[in-house]
């Protein structure tokens, strides 16, 4: 028997522009100019298999479609494909797709150009972790489409965020070369593009749901965020995402809108949990509770992020509740009880343990490890800075005891394995946690099909994982965005990869 996973078609589109204050050039712009988006970064390929560069995604979240989209909320709602099917033993989805998306060359969508655009990426290296899970896929009919998984996994949903579907026809007569040309079922066709400068889209006329409000978007690279700003002053740029050294300048400004978006990233403190005192619950504990993180917020990162409880977020994944996890806010005194029980009642001087914080220099690591040094002395804990030109390298291996470091999550808290689990030791698992109830409680909801259910084994899981504090999660990033007020319209999401979709942006 299978289970039917029925929503509503919902496309996720996301509306940010970014106009300035001051010159009157941004005031004789018609609705026929184009709206000039930022872009941090030259283009690369427009081939969606070979790049997974985020400058070229902000074309493709335009001009193509995916079979779901993943919400700021880490659900999941059908995009081309109309809603799915999923087998008992969470192996097999079969996808019932949308009958009215055409390809920007008129060719209507059908199963074959799904099955198609898989394999592609299926065959190349670019974007191997999002399929990696599928064993094969196949046409059931003209409309239909099956997957057949190797293994378990929730993240499957979320991933078919990350595969655009292509018009089999256009590549195969483009005998896979189109580089500079895109062909999709998206609100935008791509008219040109030079990758060290510009790409130039203008609305899909014959888009399923309708035309875009606004009919011309142009992509610009500006070679700094500083020319950038300017830029976004004078009304040449009309939306980017600014630096938080830059906010002074714009916040409190009435033609500005302002928006901070949180991302799935999170800066931590790693902990090496089997090297001694470190591998005493008891002094993480005390390390937690001694971390102020609003000052760390406030000095290091100009305020532009929010505290973090784990490397993950209750805002923007699924499956994260903190209903019974354990509040290690900053609590200095809470901190020197947990020394004392530990057998430190006099403090704690980690050079006699050879244990330094390895700091990431050059960074706000720096500033951040600063004053947790500071917070530290304030409990009677000694602890040396030293920076480190490895971090990665050292955190996989293990080779360090304590490490500033910032790590990316999704939307779905399923991928937290990579953090929690001994599956992740010499990967992302930087604290060398190995605890076999915490990879059964993975598996286990990883193999529940049930929503509610496989929440539950998440809060129970987080509860236990936030108690023994394996790490100590800082803040979670912020992404800033910034548009003229008086000219648009806009939303944007809380993904570095895909900031915003132009389709339900409009002109005031």
């Amino acid at each position: 028997m299978k289970k039917k996973v029925a929503l509503l078609l919902v496309i996720v589109m996301v509306v940010s522009l970014f106009t300035a204050c001051g010159g009157g050039s941004k005031s004789n712009k018609s609705e026929d100019d184009a709206v000039v988006v930022y872009t941090p970064d030259i283009f690369n390929t427009l081939i969606p298999y070979e790049t997974t560069a985020n400058s070229d995604q902000a074309v493709f979240d335009q001009v193509y479609e995916t079979l779901a989209v993943t919400q700021d909320d880490g659900t999941v709602k059908p995009c081309l494909a109309e809603d799915w099917e999923i087998s008992d033993d969470g192996l097999e989805y079969t996808f019932n797709l949308v009958k009215d998306a055409k390809f920007h060359n008129g060719e209507v969508m059908k199963a074959s150009d799904v099955v198609f655009s898989f394999n592609r990426f299926m065959e190349t290296a670019a974007k191997k972790n999002f399929v990696e899970m599928i064993k094969s896929v196949e046409t059931v009919d003209e409309n239909t489409v099956k997957f057949t998984l190797n293994k378990v996994t929730p993240l499957f949903l979320v991933y078919t965020n990350e595969i655009p579907i292509l018009s089999e026809k256009f590549v195969t007569e483009s005998d896979g070369k189109f580089n500079d040309k895109a062909c999709g079922t998206g609100p935008y066709e791509l008219v040109s593009i030079d990758f060290a400068t510009a790409a130039q889209l203008k609305r899909f006329e014959d888009y399923r749901l309708g035309p875009a409000n606004i009919k011309n978007i142009e992509l610009r690279y500006v070679g700094d965020t500083s020319t950038a700003a300017v830029q976004l002053e004078t009304g040449e740029i009309d939306i980017m995402r600014v630096e938080p050294t830059q906010l002074s300048t714009i916040e409190g400004n009435d033609q500005f809108k302002v928006e901070r978006v949180q991302t799935l990233k999170t800066a931590c403190f790693s902990i090496n949990v089997k090297v001694k005192p470190l591998d005493n619950k008891l002094v993480r504990q005390a390390l937690s509770y001694a971390c102020d993180k609003q000052s760390i917020i406030d000095v290091a990162y100009e305020g532009a992020a929010k505290p973090a409880r784990l490397q993950a977020s209750d805002v923007n994944c699924f499956g994260v509740d903190f209903g019974d996890a354990t509040d290690f806010s900053y609590n200095p005194d809470k901190a020197k009880e947990l020394l004392a029980e530990a057998g430190y009642p006099n403090g704690l001087d980690f050079s006699d343990y050879g244990i330094v914080l390895d700091v990431m220099g050059g960074t706000y690591f720096e500033k951040a490890a600063q004053i947790y040094q500071q917070n530290l002395a304030d409990i009677g804990v000694k602890i040396e800075l030293h920076n480190t030109s490895t971090p990665d390298e050292d955190a996989e291996s293990g080779n360090f005891a304590m490490m500033t470091q910032s790590l990316s999550y999704r939307a779905d808290f399923s991928y937290n394995v990579c953090h929690y689990a001994t599956s992740g030791i010499g990967g992302n698992n930087f604290s060398q946690l190995s605890d076999p109830w915490i990879d059964e409680m993975f598996a286990k909801a990883e193999s529940e099909a049930d929503q509610t259910k496989r929440e539950a084994l998440y809060k129970e899981l987080i509860a236990y994982i936030v108690d023994l504090c394996p790490s100590i999660p800082i803040f979670h990033h912020e992404l800033i965005y910034a548009w003229n007020n008086d000219r648009v319209d806009g939303v944007v999401h809380d993904s570095t990869v895909h900031p915003y979709y132009f389709y339900e942006w409009s002109f005031k």
